[in-house]
């Protein structure tokens, strides 16, 4: 119901910032290897970053529940065609990877190749570099309501959560958002509170259902 209240423009805009959300803080692969598995011959430049179902889902849903069209053949579009474009290595992860482009996921790898590989997997590098992502998203953003960044923590909010807790890379993106749009701590307090009980109702009707 709350995204009804967005543009389309703004929609689209929160599509992008809650894929870099969900990827901020993902497992980091390079050549399809964890930094554990390295040989002599990987690949250190095929970085690619793995998402789960839950993220996935999640991502989904959003963009399902928004009424656009040409997301039909998007970066996220339906779980097959989302395969087609990047590929399933497991039954619950996606890889993104590959040549940059204007896909968040490409930008977000392209940042984290300027750091040495020892470092890439760091909450602190990963939060730097999906900060720069995340400045890039913003600059020169304009909103047609003032309701609309409100509208978009909240939402952003709900995808931090999909796992029950909101990680420290995260939280650092959230409160950027905040910062950047000058949203006051009270509001950023009462809508988080909101959100959590809202993912716990969900979580609970689920349960019941299941039972």
């Amino acid at each position: 119901m709350l995204l009804k209240l967005l543009s389309e423009p703004d929609q689209n805009h929160l599509l992008d910032l809650a894929k870099l959300l969900a990827l901020a803080d993902k497992p980091l692969l390079w050549d399809g290897k964890t930094s554990d598995e390295f040989t002599s011959s990987t690949d250190l430049s095929a970085l690619s970053i793995q998402e789960g179902e839950k993220e996935r889902e999640m991502i989904t849903e959003l963009e399902q529940s928004i009424t656009r069209p040409s997301l039909s053949t998007s970066m996220f579009g339906s779980a097959s065609t989302s395969s087609s474009m990047f590929g399933r290595s497991s039954p619950a992860a996606f890889m993104f990877g590959g040549k940059p482009s204007n896909d968040v996921a490409a930008q977000l790898i392209e940042a984290l190749k300027k750091y040495p590989v020892s470092k890439a997997e760091k909450p602190e590098t990963r939060v730097q570099a999906a900060t720069t992502v995340l400045k890039e998203l913003l600059k020169d953003k304009k909103f047609e309501l003032p309701t609309a960044p409100k509208v978009i923590l909240f939402e952003l909010l709900l995808v931090a959560l999909r796992d029950g807790t909101i990680t420290s890379v995260e939280w650092a993106l959230l409160k950027e958002f905040q910062l950047h749009h000058q949203l006051e701590d009270f509001i950023f307090d009462d809508l988080l509170e909101r959100a959590e009980t809202l993912n716990q109702e969900v979580s609970k009707t689920i349960s019941i259902i299941l039972e």
